[in-house]
């Protein structure tokens, strides 16, 4: 995956360029994104307390709407990129964008016109030819300017078949991704209906199967004009339930049904803003929705940003520094080669046959699903576009058994603050709300001797802000910090080596483990030497070596993302740290089935 990850990240920074004469067709709209307009003009909409919009979006995002919409964008029968210059006005992607147009104009109209309807012209060369693109997105003005952030929840539009430049095949694109695309279109429908802080952009990109245009010219757009954007919800592939015969890793068992659960990807790991925005989701969904839902959803936090040699549209913000996420199912068909499963090929209908027996004996999508996964991101767009400002700063140091003391700087003066505490995992381990801005936490012991920290403000309406980035504090150990698993083998004998010490430098657990295809494996230097010649080393239970490289060991804390492939089967691995010739320590982590 790491090679995969660094040609993803070359051909981000290298599109960079790749879009010129970029243009928001609406100024007004343009206007709004930049803060610049008058609020008074937008409040027509109703004002409801956060708990009253997370039930009524649980209630009113409809199945019904997002099938309309998933199989209107199928009609069009191919939405690739290079078919937008298509005359035509019921086949192709200029079609369907103009279909789009029009749709978020008609749910403007049923909002006293609050959804200001644009395009985001650009010029680029796709598929060997230079013309001009564009894609659809409808703004939501915020009701106050304190904070002139914007939110995006977006999914692309262009679809495509084994060919990636064929304009004449029938790609209805489907699963991916008339599916993200329809949930832009819903969230837009549901949440227009209310007055909201800050304002929420609906952004249906194109061109992202050729190298994610679309998304790169809206993220540059916005960096180039110094626009603030407060978190980007990329939804890709948001309605597949059913495991077809590949899927890229982290993979899924073929003929695997999965309702009730979806994965959440995102870059970085500690102090990530991404990873911590992934948590502020889940953490809104567990608090407002799931109490209600009628089938409640596991979310799952992946260490990796995508999928194993897969991108999506979120990527380009990231790039930018800007909060930013891919949304999507627990499971998928097709590893995108075109090859297998359905995904980029002409079979990613609403129907598909199983077996190949010709016959349509399955679904791809399942609406209600997709409907759940909807929900989720509506939720999170409203709770965060409450626009509660988090604190300026905060210090925080272990005290005592369990406990861990901070400091908060808060000009706001909140009534409240939520603390979150992170030890070997993706997710939190516990969120505590507290009073006052020094308080205390008393936590629940494990292996761990390092404890992530963040906090957030809440307002009178029980409404979290943001989290801040994380800190980390040091505790004693409460068990033995060890990952073990029964019986001995080549790698027990080494670990039973008594390593170098090295003052000041410590071996964290690594994160998460078990782990699916990515973990992070982390040390903590507080040493006061440089380290000039480092290595870390990765083995197989019976010795095989799967990788060694050279490490920089910088002060403070140190993690290297390590990935394999899940070739479906428990797995456990061994990590050796080495520096300036001397082993420092090596720890056991496992991989899940």
């Amino acid at each position: 995956m790491k090679k995969c990850f660094y040609l993803i990240s070359f051909l981000v920074s290298n599109l960079a360029w790749a879009q010129t004469n970029m243009v928001v067709t609406n100024t007004t709209a343009d206007a709004v994104m930049a803060g610049n307009y008058n609020p008074a003009s937008y409040n027509s909409g109703i004002n409801a307390l956060p708990s009253t919009i997370a039930a009524d979006l649980n209630q009113s995002i409809s199945a019904d709407s997002l099938k309309t919409y998933v199989r209107k964008l199928a009609s069009f029968t191919n939405r690739n990129t290079s078919s937008i210059s298509n005359p035509s006005t019921i086949t192709g992607l200029g079609a369907a964008n103009n279909w789009v147009e029009a749709k978020f104009r008609q749910l403007s109209a049923q909002r006293n016109n609050r959804l200001l309807v644009s395009r985001m012209n650009f010029t680029a060369t796709v598929c060997s030819s230079t013309k001009t693109f564009n894609e659809v997105f409808a703004v939501l003005p915020g009701t106050d300017l304190t904070d002139k952030s914007i939110i995006i929840v977006e999914g692309h539009m262009d679809s495509r078949c084994e060919s990636n430049c064929d304009v004449n095949c029938n790609a209805p694109g489907v699963s991916d991704n008339a599916t993200g695309s329809a949930l832009v279109l819903e969230a837009a429908r549901v949440l227009s209906k209310y007055n909201l802080k800050a304002t929420v952009v609906f952004l249906l990109t194109v061109g992202e199967e050729q190298g994610l245009y679309g998304s790169t010219a809206f993220a540059n757009y916005s960096y180039s004009k110094s626009r603030s954007i407060r978190m980007v919800l990329n939804n890709d592939i948001a309605g597949t339930t059913l495991c077809g015969p590949c899927s890229s890793s982290p993979s899924c068992a073929p003929g695997d049904v999965a309702t009730n659960s979806l994965r959440i990807f995102s870059y970085g790991s500690t102090n990530s803003i991404h990873k911590q925005l992934v948590r502020f989701v889940k953490l809104e969904y567990g608090e407002q929705i799931k109490p209600i839902a009628a089938v409640p959803m596991t979310i799952n936090i992946m260490s990796a940003e995508d999928r194993t040699g897969r991108s999506s549209d979120h990527v380009p913000f990231r790039s930018k520094g800007y909060a930013a996420m891919r949304v999507m199912c627990q499971n998928e068909n097709g590893d995108g080669s075109g090859s297998c499963g359905i995904v980029h090929t002409v079979k990613d209908n609403e129907q598909i046959d199983t077996n190949n027996d010709g016959i349509l004996d399955d679904f791809s999508v399942d609406f209600d699903y997709l409907t759940r996964n909807a929900v989720i991101n509506a939720n999170a767009i409203a709770m965060a576009a409450q626009s509660v400002k988090a604190p300026t700063s905060f210090t925080a140091k272990y005290v005592s058994p369990n406990k861990i003391s901070l400091t908060i700087t808060d000009a706001t003066n909140a009534p409240a603050y939520r603390v979150a505490l992170r030890s070997a995992t993706n997710d939190w381990d516990s969120v505590y709300t507290v009073t006052g801005k020094t308080p205390s936490v008393i936590f629940v012991g494990n292996g761990s001797t390092v404890r992530y920290v963040s906090v957030a403000s809440v307002n009178t309406n029980s409404v979290e802000s943001l989290f801040s980035g994380e800190l980390s504090v040091t505790v004693p150990a409460t068990t033995p910090a060890t990952n073990m698993v029964a019986g001995l083998n080549y790698m027990d004998q080494v670990l039973r080596t008594p390593a170098s010490p090295i003052k000041g430098i410590e071996i964290l657990r690594n994160y998460p483990n078990p782990f699916d295809e990515s973990t992070y494996v982390v040390l903590k230097n507080e040493a006061d030497q440089q380290f000039d010649d480092a290595y870390l080393t990765i083995r197989k239970g019976d010795g095989t070596l799967v990788e060694k490289r050279k490490i920089q060991i910088k002060s403070g804390l140190n993690e290297y993302l390590f990935d394999y492939k899940n070739e479906g089967r428990i797995e456990v691995f061994y990590y050796t740290f080495e520096a300036n010739n001397q082993v420092i320590a090596t720890n056991r982590m496992m991989m899940r089935q």
